[in-house]
Order: structure tokens, then sequence, then C-alpha cells
């Protein structure tokens, strides 16, 4: 390797380790634009939890990226946003539009890129990201529209950066935020809370009468600290109670090369 490689893997390495000290959000963000800009990338945004149900909420942090495309992603983009299910498919960073060929995008999600195109964010670098107890999170970053293709190894890093600052991200969440004791039907309940069902389907699913759903729902919000379902299923992913069923599909597939089973028989 030429010593000048030698000297930006080295830089690299401190780079992530200085991430993986962090102790609160904000030299966290510091750490994590310091490493990317390492890789050449001077604008990128955080988002989390990962779910294909637009039912469930997603927070976003933007660092860079044009004010006018972020208001515009908080209003309605994101509802039609593929990038973020796209990574949980690939599992590794690629570089949108340029590998999303082969994708069968949606007419609305064809339109997301033609809006961010027009609001300033073209082009630029995905990767998902996982953390303990079923946490997941996406990172993305913007490329000039003329800027070459990364090269493999760039991706890999951006992948590294991305996964060292949302487990670092996690422990933070852990330490700030005492994980409420909820019992075995509480966590049934909120488990299909997130799943978005209603508190009828849930009666049914567990076998018993809607006013009791009724009740553990009022302690399940109490305990949470919120008043509605989207906001306790937005927390419970985030305090890791519940996943994202992308993470169960993404576990059962990896359990069903074992086994020969097909997970798609299982899945909802």
């Amino acid at each position: 390797m030429p010593a000048q490689d030698g000297e930006v893997a080295e830089e690299f390495s401190r780079r992530l380790t200085a991430i993986d000290s962090c102790e609160n959000v904000v030299p966290l963000r510091d750490a994590t634009m310091s490493a990317l800009a390492l890789l050449g990338f001077s604008a990128a945004c955080f988002i989390a939890p990962l779910t294909r149900d637009p039912r469930v909420g997603r927070s976003m942090t933007n660092i860079g990226l044009p004010w006018t495309w972020e208001k515009q992603y908080r209003a309605r983009l994101h509802a039609s946003d593929p990038l973020p299910d796209i990574a949980l498919q690939r599992l590794s960073a690629f570089v949108w539009p340029d590998d999303l060929a082969d994708e069968k995008l949606t007419k609305a999600q064809k339109r997301f890129f033609e809006i961010s195109a027009q609001l300033g964010v073209e082009r630029g670098v995905a990767t998902a990201c996982f953390g303990p107890e079923g946490r997941s999170g996406f990172l993305g970053a913007m490329l000039a529209a003329d800027a070459p293709r990364p090269d493999q190894l760039t991706l890999h890093r951006f992948h590294a950066v991305g996964q060292t600052s949302f487990q670092s991200y996690c422990r933070m969440v852990k330490r700030m935020q005492d994980i409420p004791q909820l019992s075995n039907r509480e966590m049934e309940v909120l488990h299909w809370i997130g799943r978005g069902k209603s508190n009828s389907v849930i009666a049914e699913i567990l076998g018993i009468s809607p006013s009791s759903v009724d009740v553990y729902v009022r302690r399940i919000f109490a305990k949470l600290g919120v008043s509605d379902r989207t906001t306790a299923s937005v927390k419970a992913y985030s305090l890791g109670l519940i996943i994202t069923p992308d993470y169960e599909k993404f576990v059962a597939q990896i359990e069903a090369q074992d086994t020969g089973r097909d997970p798609l028989k299982d899945a909802d």
C-alpha cells in the first residue's frame, strides 16, 4: 500500500475511534461529519427508524443538505422516499441514482427523485445501519451531480462510518433514557400497535376483549410518556422495545438459509 494510502487509512481509523468515543449527540454529529469529510462528503442526513409502514413516523436529521429540500421532505417527500427501503434490502452502501437501474420504482418514487433533483439533491450515497435490539437507521450523503463515482473502498468506509455512528448513538439513547418496564401482555399489544393494528384487531389476535386492549394501550402510553399510537411506535422502535417488520424479515431470511424454510410463507 502506498504511503499516502496508509496515512489516509490511519487517519480514517482515528476518526472512526473518535465517533465511537462520543458521549453526547453534538460531538457525535461533528465526529461523524469529520469522518465523512475525509471521504469527500460535506452534507448528509440520518433517518430512523427504518420501516416500510408509512403510519410509523421517521425522524430525520439534516446536516448541510438544502433547507428547501428538508422542508419538502418533512412535509411530503418522506412518504415516497424509496432509499431507506432499498438500503435495508442491499445491506451495503450504494450510489443513487447510479445503482438503481434494476429497481422497480413506482411513479411516486420516481417523482421523489425528480423533485429532490430540482431542490438540489440529485445524487448521493446511502446505507442502512444496524444497532442493538433490532434498531435500524439510514445514512445518506450528497454527491455533486458531476462527481466521479466513489470507489468500492470509499463505499465500505462510508458504511463503516454510518454503522459506528449509529451504534454510538444507540449507546447514548440507552444511557439517557430509562427503558420502561412493560408486562408481557403490554409488550404483545405494543408489538401490534407497531404493526398498525387497531384495538379491535389486536383484541381478536390476542383473544381478549377490546376493553382490555383499551386498558393496555392506556398503560403503554403512560409508561412511554406519549399520547398517540404513532409516537408510541416511534419511541418503542428507538428504545429497542420492538423491531421493524423489515428487520424481522431480514432475520427470517438468514435463518431460512440454515433451515431451508421459505420466510415469505411466514410473513404477515
